[in-house]
């Protein structure tokens, strides 16, 4: 019984004998072919044959080793990318963080500009100074100055910016001074409306916001209105902006307003201000005395 099955077996003896001729010559051709394209490039037969087999193999590594190449080389083009993309990320950072410095010292120098233009519409003893502590809450209600008595600054000299009342100097050193600002839960001062110049007093709250006080339910007020130093107090000159009405609670003829001020100057954010001179205070008492006669025949 046959073992295998071979296409050659049904074919006759004498055609298989024609087909096996037929396939030597054409192998004996391929070889002749072969052997005269050597003899023509100045190359073996063996050679030849081994450039044949290898060719495929080498055009195969070229491909493998190539990608594997581009891989590699992307890879570090990918690393250098990172490492320009995080330089250019630093630049950025260096260059945002000069800019705000610049903005910060075009803010200084606005805000000094603005302190020395109104130190010259002011007496000549008016010292400017720099606020270098407060106290450790939202709204201070002492702020420590760098200019004592030594620079001109004395106890009650009032102290202001170019936006407003700042309060008054409570105490003084000689290189220091500290000033109880308006918004204090002690501190008060003389005010008035500026629309109508009823009089009052303003009272500082331990917040945001003082507390315009004393002012008739019969005078009209307004949610916006300026109120201004009234320089009844003594302590304060006449006209210094105080603040502006932020909330009114009506009263009647019997009743005062209720009247909540929002201070004009930045008390949570100090930083130059301007000390004034202290009230020059005169004794009227001295004034009304009656002439001597020595005074009369001078």
């Amino acid at each position: 019984m046959p073992t295998g099955f071979s296409p050659f077996r049904k074919i006759e003896p004498g055609r298989r004998a024609a087909i096996f001729f037929v396939i030597l010559l054409v192998a004996q051709f391929i070889l002749m072919s072969l052997h005269a394209r050597s003899r023509a490039l100045n190359q073996s037969m063996p050679r030849t044959a081994v450039i044949t087999v290898l060719y495929p193999l080498q055009k195969a590594s070229v491909f493998v080793f190539g990608g594997i190449g581009n891989l590699w080389s992307g890879y570090f083009n990918l690393v250098g990318a990172k490492r320009e993309n995080q330089q250019l990320k630093e630049e950025n950072d260096r260059l945002k963080t000069e800019l705000l410095k610049r903005d910060g010292e075009v803010g200084d120098g606005r805000r000094l500009r603005e302190v020395l233009n109104l130190k010259t519409t002011l007496p000549a003893a008016t010292v400017a100074a720099n606020v270098i502590g407060g106290e450790g809450t939202p709204w201070f209600r002492q702020v420590t100055l760098d200019k004592g008595s030594l620079d001109g600054v004395s106890l009650n000299s009032p102290v202001i910016t170019p936006q407003g009342v700042v309060g008054r100097v409570i105490a003084v050193g000689p290189t220091a001074a500290i000033v109880q600002v308006i918004t204090d839960g002690n501190a008060g001062l003389g005010a008035m409306l500026a629309n109508s110049r009823a009089n009052g007093e303003i009272r500082g709250q331990n917040g945001e916001f003082c507390r315009l006080d004393s002012i008739s339910g019969l005078n009209e007020v307004k949610e916006g209105e300026q109120v201004l130093t009234s320089g009844l107090d003594g302590l304060y000159p006449k006209g210094i902006l105080v603040g502006t009405v932020s909330q009114v609670l009506v009263g009647s003829g019997a009743t005062l307003h209720q009247i909540s001020v929002r201070p004009s100057a930045p008390i949570d954010r100090l930083e130059e201000v301007l000390v004034l001179p202290p009230p020059i205070r005169v004794k009227v008492e001295e004034n009304l005395k009656p002439e001597t006669k020595t005074q009369k025949s001078k």
